[in-house]
């Protein structure tokens, strides 16, 4: 049976994840994407690099042909690892090992860690990629929690297990944030990030979710919205587009499912609203934001216009419509349309529409706007 297709409004600032790319068939990708589950989204991501490092290894197998075993092993690892790749590292597995996927490595990563009762979360692009667009991704981002009292121990785990980690002589002295480990037999490398000890943090840890992998392993995963924050967070020192892309690709394949409330609060903490605002507009997902902000805030707009009455601060002009003056927001309620309206004093512009139960009718609210009710909620 063939797919049924919706049909595809594009939004005012859409953009599309590539130049090439029109905005209706970059819509429809995602619409499509939004269907998948995130193992599937996944699965799909472990057969792009499967496939890539399998045409890697046949290139380079016939362009060095010359080389022994070992120093082929050595030349792939250097290819494939890079500036990452360790000065004395020699690859141990086969052409079979060597084609594995950072969903596998994340999979034996997590039965360690369950094994140490390590909590950890797999963040990065593999998460983008769970949540939003697949493609391929070189390494392994992990965040874990764990004392330093039993870091050595899992350092240990890990190298029993066929882990080489560089430099772990630091470890003790707290010197080292990131273990890089890279998995012997594969090619496979991962950074385990030691969490920090703040409230975001141990959010995203009471956040994180378990997702179903591709191989039946379940492995925690950070939260879509913390992935977007996270990358937000990433691209102020890197100015990478790669993460903005991802970001991208999360919201405009969770839509609806994401908490845009969340995001714009810790978007305050950490100076990120105007990016936020400008990555939702070219997501095509500002409306879904705009209503969610305009129902968060209705019990404030609300109780606002009671106090107003209730202080003598309403005036009727005709009957049936009462309109509360505040210092920049004009509320007012139309009992024969049935609406409550907030209205901008500066440029008599709405910014939201209101059913008399409070159901959000329209919501076009403007970054100050956030930022004015924010404050004004504290008030009232």
């Amino acid at each position: 049976m063939a797919t049924q297709v919706p049909s595809l409004k594009v939004p005012i600032g859409y953009c599309p994840q590539a130049d090439d790319t029109n905005s209706e068939t970059d819509l429809l990708c995602f619409y499509l994407l939004n269907q998948r589950t995130a193992t599937e989204r996944l699965s799909m991501a472990a057969a792009m690099t499967r496939n890539a490092r399998q045409l890697s290894l046949h290139c380079l197998s016939r362009q060095f042909a010359y080389l022994s075993a070992k120093a082929f092993a050595r030349k792939l690892a250097e290819a494939w690892l890079q500036e990452d790749c360790p000065p004395d590292y020699i690859p141990t597995g086969s052409e079979m090992t060597w084609i594995q996927d950072s969903t596998e490595l994340a999979a034996q990563l997590h039965c360690i860690f369950a094994t140490l009762e390590v909590p950890y979360y797999v963040t990065g692009g593999v998460a983008a990629i769970a949540y939003g667009e697949p493609r391929t991704t070189r390494d392994l981002d992990v965040v874990i929690s764990v004392p330093p009292s039993t870091l050595m121990r899992l350092v240990s785990v890990l190298e029993a297990a066929g882990f080489y980690l560089p430099g772990v002589a630091d470890v003790p002295t707290e010197l080292m944030r990131t273990l890089q480990v890279t998995q012997l037999d594969t090619i496979s490398r991962a950074d385990l990030v030691l969490a920090d000890d703040t409230e975001y943090e141990r959010l995203k840890f009471q956040r994180r979710r378990l997702m179903s992998w591709p191989d039946g392993t379940e492995v925690y995963l950070i939260a879509p919205e913390d992935v977007v924050v996270s990358k937000l967070r990433w691209r102020l020192h890197s100015q990478s587009e790669k993460q903005w892309r991802d970001v991208l690709g999360v919201l405009k394949t969770q839509q609806e499912q994401l908490d845009y409330e969340y995001m714009h609060h810790w978007a305050v903490a950490f100076d990120l609203s105007r990016v936020l605002e400008q990555v939702t507009l070219e997501a095509g997902v500002r409306a879904i934001a705009d209503q969610q902000w305009a129902t968060a805030t209705y019990p404030t707009i609300n109780r606002a216009f009671q106090l107003a009455q209730e202080r003598n601060r309403t005036t009727q002009p005709r009957s049936n419509l009462n309109i509360a003056e505040g210092n920049r927001y004009r509320l007012i309620k139309d009992s024969s349309a049935q609406t409550l309206a907030v209205v901008a004093k500066a440029d008599d512009r709405e910014i939201a529409r209101y059913d008399l139960q409070g159901a959000v009718v329209d919501a076009r609210p403007f970054l100050q706007d956030r930022q004015q009710w924010r404050a004004i909620a504290q008030q009232v």
